[in-house]
């Protein structure tokens, strides 16, 4: 078996359980590998690299997933709010138009009764 059957088969455990080792080779080992030795590590490089992307991708969905749901939430609880804002709004708007209402008939009953105060003036006065 070759160094760099070797290499490729503990690499493949190691794989299985979850861990990535280094497998490129360094400046000062290069020259001592063949080049076929060299295709196997870029090509076990190359997936370890593969199933990393694969692991962010995934990742990256799940986090999108959490904002978007984040995002819903939010959005929900504003507009709930902004209803309560509204009805709060509304009823301030027909209270406010219900007592001025009561001021204005108030004072219509006002007027009235100062007219009739002045009616009673005139006509005592007419009457003498």
């Amino acid at each position: 078996m070759t160094s760099a059957n070797k290499d490729k088969e503990s690499l493949q455990m190691i794989d299985m359980n979850g861990q990535f080792p280094e497998v490129f080779p360094t400046a000062g080992n290069i020259k001592s590998l063949g080049w076929e030795e060299l295709q196997e590590k870029y090509i076990i490089a190359m997936e370890r690299h593969c199933k990393d992307e694969e692991q962010v991708k995934i990742q990256t969905s799940d986090l999108l997933e959490v904002f978007v749901a984040w995002s819903h939430t939010s959005v929900a609880r504003d507009e709930t709010r902004a209803l309560k804002r509204f009805k709060t709004q509304m009823q301030h708007v027909q209270i406010s138009e219900e007592s001025l209402e009561k001021k204005r008939k108030h004072y219509a009953d006002v007027v009235k009764a100062f007219e009739s105060a002045l009616a009673l003036l005139n006509n005592s006065r007419s009457g003498h």
